[in-house]
């Protein structure tokens, strides 16, 4: 899948919107995906969430800060809807949302006290200029948030027919559409970059296994729908990094690997607390 947006816009998701994706996104949580965050949040403050998706991980923010405003921002109308739903669903008035674009922000400098992100900077070639526009949304002291995965550390055991390897497709080609896969890794670099101060950086391992897909992330489900569906396969072989034969291999793979009362797999998180001077 080839990036045809310029680097000083946000490229197009390419994870895509269907199905199988929003039910990955939707299993997401303030307590399990921003918990690092959840300490520094108090009522009253004001919060930006970019890139957020159904809203799953925004109710839980939105909630720790009412009545202080929370504002959600993503670029699908379709993502808007689903997050304006769930925030009406969990009662939360002081919760609005929005299309946009990271790289140019619609808020005036200085205007939150808290900016956080989630699994969005790896999908951005810019990833300087976008947190030097985060930046500039914060208030003196504000904080930003940030996690993202590291897909060096991705494992899964046992490795039934070298299943693994679907992690670095994967990697092949976000990097391929101007992303960033072990980027997790890198945060504390790049809010240094962009002006932050006050850097706390922090990493957690997400964990799953079956049959329930139970554990602190939706790994599973990521492995079953995302990575070895259409979203991943179709460029992937587009690229030639993999084939439509090795897919078929990793998919009946994987369903060995589900049934295997041993199964076990995980992946690093880098999270980072930074601090507008």
């Amino acid at each position: 899948m080839a990036d045809n947006t310029s680097e000083n816009s946000t490229p197009d998701y390419m994870m895509g919107y269907v199905e199988d994706v929003i039910e990955i996104l939707s299993q997401r949580t303030a307590e399990t995906d921003a918990a690092y965050l959840l300490p520094h949040l108090r009522p009253g403050m004001r919060i930006l969430d970019v890139g957020c998706g159904p809203g799953s991980i925004s109710v839980g923010l939105a909630a720790a800060v009412a009545p202080g405003e929370f504002h959600g921002l993503d670029m699908a109308q379709t993502q808007i809807d689903t997050a304006t739903s769930a925030a009406q669903k969990a009662g939360l008035v002081n919760a609005q949302f929005r299309v946009g674009d990271v790289m140019a922000l619609p808020f005036p400098d200085g205007h939150f006290d808290v900016v956080h992100c989630h699994a969005v900077l790896m999908h951005i070639p810019d990833t300087g200029s976008a947190l030097r526009e985060m930046n500039r949304v914060l208030k003196s002291g504000g904080i930003l948030g940030a996690r993202e995965p590291v897909f060096d550390s991705c494992f899964l055991e046992p490795d039934i027919g070298n299943l693994s390897k679907v992690y670095g497709i994967f990697s092949g080609v976000l990097i391929s559409n101007g992303g960033h896969p072990q980027i997790g890794k890198e945060l504390k670099a790049k809010l240094v970059s962009a002006g932050f101060a006050d850097i706390e950086p922090t990493a957690t391992v997400d964990h799953f296994s079956p049959p329930s897909g139970s554990g602190t992330s939706m790994g599973f489900e990521a492995l079953r729908g995302g990575l070895l569906g259409t979203i991943n396969s179709e460029p992937a072989i587009e690229q030639g990094l993999a084939t439509t034969e090795e897919f078929g291999r990793w998919n009946k793979a994987f369903l060995t690997w589900q049934d295997d009362p041993g199964a076990f797999g995980g992946i690093v998180y880098g999270e980072v607390i930074g601090r507008k001077p």
